[in-house]
């Protein structure tokens, strides 16, 4: 096993990455199983300064958006259902495969985020790895979520006497569902991505729209704006191409007055 130090370098974006890095994950998800699994309180260990900043992932493009949308609304089964409802909330993988129908209010349009799954190992069990389910990552994440009218029609036409939302009788395996993003995908014309790309698309259309960071920060389940801000928010270049063109018609305002 590497040294701490060990295999890092610097890249040219000023990134640093390595093994060290790794190690801070793996970690964090022993602590994890350790607070599930024997009842204890356990820390949530930072990212480690080195990884500090974050290179910025790739959001779906407007185009490729309206392209997955309409692959979805043919034919909707719980699998589309459960994508969609990624661009509607941001939920992560693991708290969309977890969602049962008691966390979903139809009343009051408020979906609450008590829960996520995990595939962890375990030691001496046949498959070598167990679907856990556990609470969320951290206290931020477990919150409430306000849904539109269109996610709240369709959590009603597929309402059923199930326990899990997208997994019926047991959590939804997040491989499974990973493996029908990529049908998509295909299905639509699009290169592979990775899921959580779902949730990078939702944050920045949020902004877009005019939603406030601390909002969307909530919404999201970041304890720091500023997560959500470094990892989360990517204005496309429509967007910067908007905000130049606005400031040419405000200097141009200016010399109407000057003149």
């Amino acid at each position: 096993m590497a040294r701490q130090g060990e295999n890092i370098r610097k890249r040219k974006d000023g990134r640093w990455e390595g093994w060290y890095l790794v190690y801070d994950r793996i970690l964090n998800q022993i602590l994890k199983f350790a607070s599930v699994q024997y009842a204890f309180i356990m820390p949530v260990l930072r990212r480690s300064a080195l990884d500090s900043r974050n290179t910025p992932v790739k959001v779906l493009a407007k185009s490729e958006q309206k392209k997955l949308m309409e692959v979805i609304y043919s034919q909707m089964d719980c699998f589309k259902m459960a994508v969609l409802m990624c661009l509607f909330t941001g939920l992560r993988l693991g708290e969309l495969c977890a969602l049962k129908w008691s966390d979903i209010d139809f009343e009051n349009k408020i979906l609450t985020v008590n829960r996520t799954v995990q595939r962890l190992y375990a030691e001496g069990h046949e498959t070598k790895t167990i679907l856990k389910e556990m609470v969320p990552k951290s206290p931020y994440s477990q919150r409430e979520i306000p849904l539109s009218g269109t996610a709240l029609e369709l959590f009603t036409k597929f309402q059923n006497d199930k326990e899990y939302v997208f997994g019926g009788d047991r959590p939804l395996e997040p491989k499974r569902l990973q493996y029908h993003f990529k049908k998509l995908l295909k299905e639509a014309s699009l290169s592979d991505k990775h899921f959580h790309i779902l949730r990078h698309t939702f944050s920045t259309n949020c902004i877009e729209g005019g939603t406030d960071v601390k909002s969307l920060s909530e919404i999201l389940g970041h304890s720091d704006v500023q997560i959500t801000l470094n990892r989360y928010v990517h204005p496309s270049m429509e967007t910067k191409r908007q905000y130049m063109d606005n400031l040419l018609g405000f200097y141009g305002q200016i010399q109407g007055q000057v003149g």
